[in-house]
């Protein structure tokens, strides 16, 4: 038994201090909840504060508004009492579950962002990657390595501005290697639609995507164009 679970077997076994003894038991259930509540609460703050550093992470200022109306709510659940309002379980539980929803939203959105971001990112490049894959362009491997490197992160978004930043270099590893392959603008474009049997004849007069078919003439074999 802990001191304080002693100290209310003690009390209860004091008839006029018996309903005393209750709520101090209630009163020590609710600041075990709101304590896990503030430990989200830190960790979603760390994580907002990190991700902020990402590109396309529009979702954090939703979580932040999460977590600051959660803090309100503390706020004036702590105002109530050092007012000498005096402790009230039941309007303790509509407190807590108002900061928990708060935070349960927020973490929610955190997730659920962290994930379309990651998703798009794939959906992106990956026809590209494919692509160049299909074609056996030097550099392919490192394209479809980053892409890969880059959705490891989908389910573990990172919690720290140095986390963050291996993420951001992460990232920044998949145009580059799109650089190397020279498949910016219209030729990468062209490769991902000639794979597909989607691409034009009329694209074949463009001197960027001729420049990159002059320099890798095995991606003739695999064209696909259409009048």
């Amino acid at each position: 038994m802990s001191r304080i679970s002693d100290l209310i077997a003690l009390m209860k076994g004091i008839p006029d201090k018996e309903k005393r003894a209750t709520q101090l038991g209630e009163m020590v259930a609710i600041r075990d909840k709101l304590s896990n509540s503030a430990d989200l609460a830190e960790r979603l703050r760390s994580l907002s504060s990190a991700l902020e550093a990402v590109e396309g992470a529009n979702f954090v200022e939703k979580a932040k508004q999460g977590l600051a109306q959660a803090s309100a709510n503390a706020a004036r659940f702590k105002a109530r009492l050092e007012a000498g309002s005096g402790f009230d379980r039941k309007h303790a539980d509509v407190t807590l579950t108002a900061i928990n929803e708060r935070l349960e939203n927020a973490s929610a959105a955190v997730t659920k962002g962290w994930r379309t971001l990651v998703d798009e990112q794939g959906k992106r490049y990956q026809p590209l990657a494919e692509a160049a894959g299909r074609a056996s362009l030097p550099g392919a491997a490192a394209l479809n390595a980053a892409i890969a490197r880059l959705d490891d992160w989908r389910d573990t978004p990172p919690t720290t501005p140095q986390a963050a930043e291996v993420y951001v270099a992460n990232a920044a590893r998949i145009p580059a290697a799109i650089a190397d392959l020279g498949l910016e603008g219209r030729a990468g474009k062209f490769m991902v639609d000639a794979a597909s049997g989607r691409a034009k004849a009329k694209e074949l007069q463009n001197a960027e995507v001729l420049a990159f078919l002059d320099a890798n003439p095995a991606v003739w074999s695999m064209l696909k164009v259409g009048l």
